[in-house]
């Protein structure tokens, strides 16, 4: 019995990982159908406080572990403001999984034709313990999946480092 803890721990890591990464996967996929359907901007930005009833983008922050949020960006200024509509909203990720998009994109917006507009992205999904390894029957490390979005509005879904 206690031989299969550390193979069970570190297949609901690896699951955990995985399913945050599709998520976050899909709701790009989200932003950007919902652009093209309504022929306008419609942004995505991390969000510190998913739980508000008034949720807002966080202004400079990589971390996207907080949650996020979907809303029709009428004037393309990726600021929420109170005649945009939420689209979607993302609660906080599960504590044991880290998303972070390095170089401090706290915003991504894709246009009416359906491409993001003047950035690539590639996010990073982890496990909440960087450098952590994963047990099992060699101390492997801890999964990692890369979501990289192309400026064509493409979305994959990578294993391994960005």
């Amino acid at each position: 019995v206690s031989l299969a803890a550390p193979g069970l721990r570190a297949l609901l890591v690896q699951r955990a990982v995985s399913t945050q990464a599709s998520a976050l996967a899909d709701a790009l996929r989200l932003t950007r159908a919902e652009a093209v359907k309504r022929h306008q901007r419609v942004t995505i930005c991390n969000t510190p406080n998913a739980d508000d009833p008034t949720p807002v983008c966080a202004s400079a922050s990589t971390n996207w572990s907080t949650g996020w949020l979907i809303f029709a960006d009428a004037n393309g200024n990726k600021v929420r403001e109170a005649h945009e509509a939420l689209l979607h909203l993302q609660q906080a990720l599960t504590p044991t999984v880290d998303l972070n998009l390095p170089h401090s994109k706290p915003a991504i917006t894709f246009g009416g034709q359906g491409l993001a507009v003047a950035n690539n992205a590639s996010f990073v999904v982890q496990t909440a313990w960087p450098g952590a390894t994963t047990p099992g029957p060699a101390t492997t490390p801890s999964p990692q999946r890369c979501v990289r979005l192309a400026v064509s509005g493409r979305v994959r879904v990578l294993h391994g480092a960005c």
